[in-house]
């Protein structure tokens, strides 16, 4: 019986990672790191199966002692958290489990060097970038950007141990109701609605050309699940899966942000939500007001084709498209507004 040891199991992407690992793995044991007796009472009530161990990202021993007694290790808690990840490495040196698996969760921001470098958030640029033909290109950005450390850490681990195997996931915008136990909430999508309802019309990052791929929360989790099955083959499995070729885009299409800016304020408008469907154009240091990071995440690009996924895991992204989920986004939003009114 597999085990399988997750950080973030009550955050947006753990959460919804720890519901389809526990659909999939029923027989597997799986041990989740929470922060606290009331949210692991949450994970317990909701995931019967989830044994939850109380700690934080600080706790290196523990976190230690988790890795090296499983099979694979999930960190989508946090992608730049260096005590954590140096605690998985010890753990991982020190297992007597048959070649484990490390599967790291980061960001796509990884790609939008461009604009924080030369302050043009809101413009197009073309560059779209693959992760099986283009991975030699992908390795000299991680390499050169100090702020992944993580990640470079991750394609530096097998020349030092191995017989562990690694993977690292960079997830684009992320959009979609979440299905774990506590936060269901993304954050570009339902941060841009909550902004067009609070200002009452939409904004966008200059001209807004600039874009992002995207993908619902269930096709990543998915994701996952496809590299533990494969992580199940103790023998190492396909080469071309794992290490320094274990970097996977997850994409389902992609969509300028003055469409996305378009399409959530005309919901709005033709919901009641605002007065106008009106979309202004906002500077960077407005968009950092509004929600945190805003400038990246609204006007940056980071545009990618998820091939290593599709080729070599027959992974196939099926859930709802982004202009699906926009009313949906946009409504949730309204609610909480209205509820956070009342209190």
């Amino acid at each position: 019986m597999s085990r399988i040891f997750i950080t973030g199991a009550t955050g947006y992407i753990g959460g919804d990672v720890l519901y389809a690992l526990t659909q999939a793995f029923s027989s597997c044991k799986i041990t989740a790191l929470v922060r606290s007796k009331k949210k692991a009472s949450l994970i317990m009530s909701r995931f019967p199966s989830v044994t939850p161990v109380i700690g934080d990202l600080d706790c290196a021993a523990q976190i230690a002692s988790e890795a090296s007694e499983a099979d694979v290790v999930l960190h989508p808690a946090s992608s730049n958290h260096l005590p954590s990840a140096t605690a998985i490495v010890q753990g991982l040196t020190e297992t007597k489990r048959q070649s484990p698996v490390w599967i790291q969760i980061s960001g796509a921001s990884l790609l939008s060097g461009a604009e924080v470098a030369t302050n043009s958030y809101g413009e197009a640029r073309t560059q779209n970038h693959n992760d099986l033909q283009g991975i030699n290109e992908i390795r000299n950005i991680i390499s050169s950007s100090p702020k992944r450390a993580v990640d470079q850490m991750l394609l530096n681990f097998s020349s030092k141990q191995p017989t562990v195997r690694t993977a690292i996931i960079y997830g684009p915008l992320i959009y979609g109701l979440g299905r774990g136990p506590v936060n269901q909430r993304s954050i570009q999508l339902p941060d841009l609605a909550k902004a067009t309802l609070r200002l009452g019309h939409g904004v966008q990052i200059g001209k807004g050309l600039s874009c992002w791929s995207n993908i619902h929360i269930a096709d990543l989790s998915n994701l996952v699940v496809r590299l533990v099955q494969e992580s199940e083959d103790r023998q190492g499995g396909n080469p071309l899966l794992w290490n320094e070729n274990g970097i996977y885009f997850a994409e389902n299409g992609k969509m300028p942000f003055e469409e996305i800016s378009r399409r959530v304020a005309a919901f709005a408008f033709q919901n009641g939500f605002t007065r106008s469907a009106y979309v202004q154009e906002i500077n960077a240091e407005t968009a950092d007001k509004l929600t945190a990071h805003g400038a990246i995440l609204w006007g940056s690009n980071a545009q990618y084709t998820a091939s290593r996924a599709r080729e070599l895991l027959s992974w196939k992204p099926a859930g709802p498209s982004i202009e699906e989920v926009i009313p949906r986004a946009v409504m949730d939003e309204a609610l909480r507004l209205r509820s956070l009114a009342k209190i």
